[in-house]
């Protein structure tokens, strides 16, 4: 009988242990320091201004949140020529160390046409990776491209592939390719869109974005050829100073892309008070008075950004962002202030109200006492002109547990009093069965 009733005590202690009603839950929150981006383009403000331009088509985009700045046909699909190149650099740089040597085979040369763009690269000539990848992304040269391609996958019609395959991981909606370089096929085909989210990705590449931005580089000599006057400038003349009509100071890159069917195109990229942006147009001509449409279009729609658009703090780090009542805590530490985890910026139009700014607080729901000072205990999304920007919550100040007899004196006493009417119980049953015993 003792021990029956030891075991029903130990089980109501148990239920009622203020280990187990007071166990921390552990966290499942994003600890980096950084700020996550959704570009939703609801709420986003419509600025006017914006250039007419002549190209077929035209996406300007900010490559860090993907927010769109101006668009025309950007998912159409259309023939890019040599921006091609851009995703046959990215799968190279994916898969291959910048020191490895290729050698160029004369099918890799076989395969360009008389008119295509060529570093004239000689069959059996050996070059490093990081070589034919200046030839491929600043002359444009197709025989660097394909060499390439042999290199990484075996042949040429493996790598496009492969090249499909990254494009589709990345999102790109209407990409198909069946070459390395872009020479003219009716299936080879892409949209601005598509093209923006490739060249987005190549930079996060550092040698990527050291290549594009050169002015011009010359092929070395090998024992094959052995001279070094294989010099080419960079096809892209917005960085070029000499290029007078055309030459843009801001301008980072990338590469263009020239056949008849697909126009004139270009992928460009440029940098200004800390502004980055990308902007892809295609299917341009040469206008009236000489001049070619994609530099003129891509110029008039950076300085449309520029003037119109800047970065601007949405919220300073350690900004209040109001209170949440924590469970289990003192009641002097039980509301908490909550902060935001890191300086939020944004591009945004000029004369933006901050104030307009809506901001969603985010908390763990196994959140509870302790908590220490800055510590992450949820998320807080700022949503502002298009974008969500998500960082991480912290902690004002640390939140107490009240000490063990204040906080579980009222948890002891009911334990005290089920203890006592269970005991009291068996007792009852106890002495019933004596008297039914002794009757």
């Amino acid at each position: 009988m003792k021990k029956r009733i030891l075991i029903i005590l130990l089980a109501v202690c148990t239920a009622f242990s203020p280990v187990a009603a007071f166990a921390e839950g552990d966290t499942a929150l994003n600890q980096n320091n950084g700020v996550s981006f959704k570009y939703t383009a609801e709420g986003q403000t419509a600025v006017s201004g914006a250039p007419e331009i002549a190209c077929k088509a035209a996406l300007l985009a900010d490559p860090v949140s993907g927010k769109v700045f101006y668009e025309k046909n950007a998912h159409e699909k259309m023939y890019p020529a040599s921006t091609t190149k851009i995703l046959t650099a990215l799968v190279v740089l994916e898969n291959c160390d910048l020191n490895e040597t290729v050698s160029v085979s004369q099918n890799a040369i076989d395969l360009v046409p008389w008119d295509g763009s060529s570093a004239y690269l000689k069959a059996g000539e050996k070059f490093s990776v990081y070589v034919l990848l200046q030839a491929l992304l600043i002359r444009s040269a197709n025989e660097a491209a394909n060499a390439l391609a042999e290199y990484v996958s075996g042949s040429v019609d493996a790598f496009v592939e492969l090249c499909n395959a990254r494009a589709a991981e990345l999102g790109c909606e209407n990409l198909h390719f069946v070459n390395t370089n872009g020479l003219h096929d009716d299936n080879h085909y892409c949209t601005a869109y598509d093209l923006f989210l490739i060249a987005r990705e190549c930079q996060k590449h550092e040698v990527f974005n050291e290549i594009v931005s050169s002015t011009g580089f010359t092929v070395p000599g090998t024992d094959i050829y052995p001279n070094s006057d294989r010099y080419f400038k960079n096809t892209n003349k917005l960085i070029l100073p000499q290029a007078k009509n055309y030459y843009y100071p801001y301008c980072t890159g990338i590469k263009t892309g020239n056949t008849t069917p697909a126009g004139r195109c270009l992928v460009a990229s440029c940098s200004k008070d800390g502004m980055d942006l990308i902007c892809v147009v295609m299917g341009g001509e040469i206008n009236s008075e000489g001049l070619s449409e994609r530099y003129l279009d891509t110029i008039a729609l950076f300085d449309y950004a520029y003037n119109n658009y800047s970065y601007q703090v949405i919220a300073e780090k350690n900004a209040p962002q109001g209170t949440v009542h924590i469970k289990k805590a003192t009641r002097k530490t039980a509301e908490l202030q909550t902060l935001t985890g890191a300086e939020v910026e944004g591009i945004l139009p000029n004369g933006f109200d901050i104030n307009s700014v809506k901001a969603t607080v985010i908390t763990d729901e196994k959140l509870r006492a302790p908590i220490e000072q800055n510590q992450v205990i949820g998320t807080v999304t700022f949503s502002a002109d298009g974008v969500d920007y998500t960082t991480k919550l912290l902690a004002a100040s640390a939140v107490e547990k009240p000490p063990f007899a204040i906080q579980n004196f009222v948890v002891l006493i009911i334990i005290l009093l089920l203890c006592a009417a269970v005991y009291v119980k068996i007792m009852r049953t106890a002495n019933k069965r004596r008297q039914l015993i002794t009757e």
